[in-house]
């Protein structure tokens, strides 16, 4: 399974590499820089793991390569105009996505502060939160661009709404998986797998030594 959604990943990001070169070819340049971005966060997780050694799940990895993907694919293509529930469809992953990594955080949190005690069910109530505090971040976002920029990125106040809507449920379900998964694997069994204490000692090493250069 682990090698297949690298394999996929490795695929979604040849598609994203396609997308900007087709954009660029055939002169559709909108989605040009999109893909470009979304490239290269996608490779973050790589560049993590080379350089910080932290190693991020791999079905973690996969959702941020897919649902950058489908959201720039989505866009090239016209999908956000000719597919209905496209649109819904990206925010809802997109949003889970965010989830999942408030998820990784605030159980990292958890272990390395001691002076914060984060009790299960806050940690699934900090989860809905946060995705929904994200998600009105993202909105207003996308208002300021409209207004600014005269785009339309929003379609009205129903769009936003359900586009909000789908960030709570996508909280919902993050917070419910989370649950379930720390009722099989300890909060500090996930945090070794994540490999934060090599990390950590890279920063502080890396700091040492620009200390010491100054």
């Amino acid at each position: 399974m682990e090698e297949r959604l690298k394999l996929l990943s490795r695929a979604m990001q040849a598609g994203t590499v396609a997308v900007a070169i087709a954009g660029i070819v055939t002169g559709n340049l909108t989605w040009v820089p999109a893909a470009i971005i979304a490239l290269l966060i996608s490779f973050i997780p790589s560049l993590l793991r080379r350089d910080l050694k932290i190693t991020l799940p791999i079905e973690l990895n996969f959702w941020i390569v897919l649902a950058l993907f489908l959201h720039v694919v989505g866009g090239f293509s016209g999908f956000y105009d000719s597919i209905p529930g496209w649109d819904h469809l990206t925010h809802m992953m997109s949003s889970s996505l965010i989830g999942a990594l408030g998820f990784v955080m605030v159980v990292i949190v958890d272990k390395y502060v001691t002076s914060i005690y984060l009790p299960r069910p806050f940690l699934a109530f900090f989860i809905v939160m946060f995705t929904m505090a994200m998600g009105v971040f993202w909105e207003l976002m996308e208002f300021a661009n409209d207004s600014l920029a005269h785009t339309q990125l929003q379609y009205g106040l129903d769009d936003t709404m359900v586009d909000l809507l789908f960030d709570g449920i996508a909280g919902f379900i993050v917070a419910i998986i989370g649950a379930q998964y720390l009722l099989r694997v300890s909060a500090d069994h996930f945090v070794d797998s994540l490999h934060v204490d090599q990390a950590k000692d890279k920063v502080v090493d890396f700091l040492q030594k620009r200390k010491d250069s100054v």
